[in-house]
């Protein structure tokens, strides 16, 4: 289909976010025959999403809105093949929420990163995805995109099952403020005050937020904590992106980002403390030049701070530092053919320290350097190819290389996609892993094991895409992934000891996702979603993956009977979902949550919304108990907020 749009000045977006974004300077106005979406998930040369070759999902975080998500986890659970097990779910905000990407993905295999920034942490415990996923909101997200499967050969290690990648919005159009508020049920508000804009050669945008909630958490046997701050979660946040535009080949990007969270966490049990006030704190700092050196040409420079402090307890401390420095290059050799080359160094230093029976700590110094490649080869308008590699040194393991293959074919007048994909990647376990070193961790001693393996993923998939009609978009996609050397920690003794080891055999993971999507214009514009992902995560022995799921179904639709007024219906089921594999309880119940939404455009600067949650006040498990089904949470039932936005 034919659209147009408006480029601004080296539009400088990278097939391989982690490598730093440049891409190719357009011109003012184009018109192109390409699909209306690209995607920074597989950035660099200004991608349609249906020429990456591999599982993109992308995130329309302006129809999350009208549909009254504000939440990355919520947000992320409407997407074919992704599922969020949370510490609370929607209807429980602040406590972390482990990502699950086709059954198989939990919080250490998926990397995260946000404006280039890569966060990850090699100390093996920061869980820094389920914290980002569980404390950030879409309010100040201006991307939101997720990669499925091994994205080791672009992404490095830790990319075993997916990639979720965030940035900040980039100003744009005349100066204007924002201000949203939004209040509910359990004492919940979320406001948020923006500005953005752009003239002659800047662009900015910045924006400051406060989030609360008193979550009313119970167990599944309707106990409620005694704790008049039990389950609170407040959190502050700021955003601030400018843009240089020295001229139309040359863009200066500076971001940062600081979140600061509290989360009040009772687990209700007499044998563990009764009251903890979780406290965390992030920032982000990343810097860009980007430059167009000439037509074929572009080359950029990136650096990047992460910091993360977290506060588990008055006795259990983590800190953790990353830092970034990238450049890369992407060259068009011709019409047909185009290679990036990437350098990158990063740094991560994870300090921990635990009181528990017995004081200690360890600190966790990893440096990376890595150099990846990637060809893309489009011999014509119908097929599209790409093959990726990448090789990482690290003074941790040493030397590790990934590979990734994917190709794309459009036929039947350009209304069919087959694609398919096969990639590599790797988890390499921290130095604290490989150690001869003992670690208490709330009472729990583990162990290190200097002959440990780092884990090695695989993943295939195959599927085709084809439109119906101009309006309705079928998509089939086979999926299997397979990790060995699985790292996991088993007792030893009488059972005071947990070791790190690694698994016997392999665990895999074998399913399908379809998905269907259209708009039905002549029934007051309606438009629907609806998918269903099906997976079989087993270990070596037969057993489910830990922290997986093995059906997930996600439907929406919502209709505008007159203008300015939109009304609809959401659903998110869960079907086998697990808990970790030394819980004697490693199977939850399953559940569905229906939501009802509505909004409505008063005028050019006011909106109104209001949602429900939880319709028919299901009460399943957000977070299971390591002994005890009954002493599970479960969802707080029905919970309503309402709101406004107004611009001026």
């Amino acid at each position: 289909m034919k659209y147009k749009h408006m480029a601004t000045p080296c539009v400088a977006y990278t097939f391989v976010p982690v490598l730093c974004a440049t891409g190719w300077a357009l011109a003012d106005v184009q018109e192109t025959e390409l699909p209306p979406i690209t995607v920074s998930a597989h950035r660099g040369l200004a991608i349609p999403y249906d020429q990456t070759g591999v599982a993109v999902e992308v995130v329309e975080i302006d129809k999350m809105k009208e549909e009254s998500i504000f939440s990355v986890s919520e947000a992320l659970t409407t997407l074919p093949g992704v599922y969020v097990l949370p510490g609370g779910g929607g209807n429980q905000q602040g406590n972390t929420s482990q990502v699950v990407i086709r059954g198989m993905s939990s919080d250490k295999y998926t990397t995260t990163m946000i404006d280039g920034m890569r966060l990850s942490s090699n100390g093996g415990d920061a869980l820094v995805t389920s914290n980002v996923v569980g404390k950030y909101n879409l309010l100040s997200l201006g991307k939101l995109e997720v990669v499925k499967g091994c994205q080791g050969a672009v992404y490095g290690g830790g990319a075993v099952g997916g990639v979720i990648y965030m940035e900040t919005p980039e100003g744009k159009g005349v100066p204007s403020v924002t201000l949203f508020n939004e209040a509910g049920s359990h004492n919940s508000c979320n406001s948020q005050i923006s500005t953005q804009g752009r003239a002659q050669n800047w662009a900015w945008y910045l924006s400051t937020g406060y989030t609360r909630t008193d979550n009313d958490v119970e167990t599944a046997d309707g106990r409620h904590s005694a704790e008049r701050n039990a389950f609170e979660h407040e959190r502050w946040n700021e955003a601030l992106r400018l843009d240089y535009y020295a001229d139309k080949d040359n863009q200066l990007t500076i971001t940062y980002r600081r979140e600061d969270s509290e989360y009040g966490y009772d687990s209700m049990d007499p044998w563990w403390p009764s009251y903890n006030n979780y406290r965390f704190r992030s920032n982000l700092l990343t810097t860009r030049w980007q430059t167009q050196l000439n037509e074929q040409w572009a080359s950029s420079l990136m650096f990047g701070y992460y910091g993360f402090d977290a506060k588990l307890a008055a006795d259990y401390l983590q800190n953790m530092r990353n830092t970034q420095l990238e450049w890369r290059n992407s060259y068009r050799w011709c019409k047909h053919q185009s290679t990036t080359f990437a350098v990158s160094w990063n740094r991560n230093d994870y300090d921990c320290y635990s009181g528990g029976t017995t004081k200690n700590q360890y600190r966790n110094l990893e440096n990376v350097l890595g150099v990846a490649i990637e060809h893309i080869i489009t011999p014509n308008d119908a097929w599209d190819v790409s093959f990726a590699g990448r090789v990482d040194y690290s003074n941790v393991f040493d030397t590790l290389t990934c590979m990734r293959v994917a190709a794309g074919y459009r036929f039947n007048d350009n209304n069919t996609r087959a694609f398919a994909s096969l990639g590599t990647g790797y988890r390499a376990p921290s130095s604290f892993q490989r150690s001869t070193a003992v670690f208490d961790y709330f009472g729990y001693r583990y162990a290190g094991n200097p002959h440990l393996e780092h884990e090695q993923s695989i993943s295939a998939e195959a599927g085709i895409e084809h439109a119906l009609t101009d309006r309705h978009l079928l998509r089939v996609c086979f999926f299997r992934e397979k990790l060995d050397h699985a790292i996991d920690t088993l007792p030893e003794g009488d059972g005071a000891v947990h070791r790190y080891v690694n698994m016997p055999g392999h665990w895999n993971t074998t399913g399908a996702e379809i998905s269907l999507s259209g708009t039905l214009e002549t029934t007051w514009n309606t438009q629907y979603k609806v998918s269903w992902t099906y997976a079989r995560p087993k270990t070596a022995n037969g057993t489910q993956i830990p922290s997986s799921v093995r059906q997930v179904w996600q439907a929406d639709i919502h209709t505008t009977p007159i203008e300015g007024f939109t009304t609809g219906f959401g659903l998110t089921g869960a079907v086998g979902r697990s808990h970790y594999a030394s819980a004697p309880y490693s199977r939850w119940d399953n559940y569905y949550n229906l939501r009802w939404y509505a909004k409505y455009r008063v005028n050019e600067k006011l909106q109104l919304h209001v949602g429900v949650e939880n319709l028919t006040n299901q009460k399943y498990i957000t977070e299971g108990h390591y002994q005890d089904i009954n002493a599970s949470f479960i969802s707080a039932g029905i919970g309503v907020h309402a709101g406004c936005t107004i611009t001026f």
